[in-house]
C-alpha cells in the first residue's frame, strides 16, 4: 500500500513540475490537466472494478500535483521534486485527518513538505553565510 502511494505522490509531483517546466505550461494547467486525467481513470476503475484505493490514490496524485507547480528556482532538480512527492505520499498516509477543517489540507500538506525541503537545502547556505560572518 505505501509503495502505491509513493508512486502516485512521485508522480504526481513530477508531471506538473515537467510540465509547467519543458511544455511552459502555466503551473496551474499542469497541475490540474494530469490530475483531472488520473480523476478520471480513478473513476473508471472504482466503479467497474470496486477498487475503492483508486479513489485515495487519486487523492494522493492530485495533492503531489501542488508540490510539482514549485518553481525551478525553489526545486531545481527533479530528484529534489519526487523527494517532495514521497515525502507528501508519507504525510498524507500518516496526518491527512490532521488538516480537516484547514480549508485546503491537501495544500497544506503539500505546502509544509515543499517548506521543509527546501529549508534542508538551504541548511548548508546559511551555515556558511554564518560562518562568515563571524569571521
Amino acid at each position: 500500500m505505501l509503495i502505491l502511494y509513493s508512486i502516485a505522490g512521485i508522480f504526481g509531483a513530477l508531471l506538473p513540475y515537467y510540465l509547467s517546466r519543458k511544455h511552459q505550461l502555466d503551473a496551474i494547467k499542469a497541475s490540474a490537466l494530469p490530475s483531472l486525467a488520473v480523476g478520471v481513470i480513478a473513476l473508471i476503475v472504482e466503479k467497474s472494478c470496486n477498487a475503492p484505493i483508486a479513489y485515495e490514490l487519486a487523492l494522493v496524485f492530485y495533492g503531489a500535483s501542488f508540490v510539482g507547480m514549485v518553481n525551478y528556482r525553489v526545486l531545481p532538480q527533479y530528484f529534489q521534486v519526487a523527494i517532495c512527492g514521497f515525502i507528501f505520499s508519507i504525510l498524507y498516509l500518516n496526518a491527512s485527518s490532521f488538516f480537516n477543517g484547514f480549508g485546503g489540507g491537501l495544500g497544506t500538506a503539500a505546502g509544509i513538505t515543499t517548506i521543509a525541503l527546501y529549508g534542508l537545502i538551504k541548511i548548508p547556505v546559511l551555515k556558511r553565510l554564518v560562518l562568515k560572518k563571524d569571521k
